[in-house]
């Protein structure tokens, strides 16, 4: 074969292998679009069962208060957290679910996001329904239901508060998060509470005592008083408030005394701050 009839081959051999490369490549590119745009639309999908479950779980008080079944609550959880913990899941709003008063609140970091609503079964005593969902690495997503976490022991009253705030606290290797929120316990006595979210290679904990208190080390900041006749409970609930500085780490929480009348707010505030994994 002559030299020039080699090189002739070699050139078309090498063009055709770059084109198919080439085509090989879109063809992966098409299937990887294909697969998202596929986890989207399920995602969209489920959006839409959760949306008629959400409507059955708001409709289903009226026969609560009859038979005290909260059964369309439960199932609205659990499907909820199971879409939560899908791929791409972490990227979808949810938005149709506001409307059922459904909410969401996210952390300073943007990889952690908590769902929230008044239970349709709610009395006096708020029961709040909170579901954790988490990014972490390589983009894994995982949620959990809040309450699931708690343990019969640290149940001070309501453990289900409205959640204001998510920090991050910037440990490792797991991930630490302060939440702060307020609560109602039965007979509009409001309270205040803050915990400690750790989440380990995706499994999550409250359970951790961080808050140091003298002697006394426990696993939650809490703080209640008895609401007076001539109180105003917006304002009881604003003094009793757990506040947290993200910049010199500290969190200030109210002294309450326990007198023959109920609890009542002294109107000091102490601090504890936030060095060596604990508040202290």
């Amino acid at each position: 074969m002559k030299t020039t009839d080699f090189l002739y081959f070699s050139l078309v051999f090498l063009l055709f292998s770059c084109g198919a490369k080439h085509d090989d490549q879109q063809l992966k590119g098409v299937r990887h679009n294909a697969v998202v745009e596929k986890k989207i639309d399920a995602i969209s999908a489920e959006a839409g069962s959760l949306e008629k479950l959400a409507a059955k779980m708001l409709a289903s008080r009226e026969s609560y208060l009859n038979d005290g079944k909260t059964e369309a609550e439960e199932v609205f959880i659990k499907a909820f957290v199971e879409a939560l913990k899908q791929p791409k899941a972490f990227e979808a709003d949810f938005a149709n679910l506001k409307k059922y008063e459904i909410n969401v609140l996210t952390a300073d970091d943007h990889k952690l996001r908590l769902f929230y609503w008044l239970s349709p079964y709610s009395g006096t005593m708020w029961h709040v329904q909170n579901i954790v969902q988490y990014q972490g690495e390589n983009n894994a997503v995982s949620a959990v239901l809040f309450n699931s976490l708690y343990e019969d022991k640290d149940d001070e009253g309501s453990p289900t508060p409205f959640f204001e705030h998510i920090y991050n606290l910037n440990t490792s290797p797991q991930k630490t998060y302060l939440l702060t929120g307020y609560g109602q316990m039965s007979g509009t006595e409001p309270y205040s509470v803050s915990h400690t979210l750790i989440i380990n290679h995706s499994k999550f904990s409250i359970n951790n005592p961080l808050f140091k208190l003298g002697k006394t080390v426990k696993n939650q900041l809490f703080a209640s008083a008895t609401l007076k006749e001539d109180q105003n409970k917006e304002k009881l609930t604003a003094q009793l408030a757990m506040i947290y500085n993200s910049q010199d780490k500290t969190i200030s929480y109210p002294e309450v005394n326990e007198t023959k009348n109920g609890s009542v707010f002294s109107g000091k505030r102490n601090v504890l701050t936030f060095r060596d994994g604990m508040f202290k």
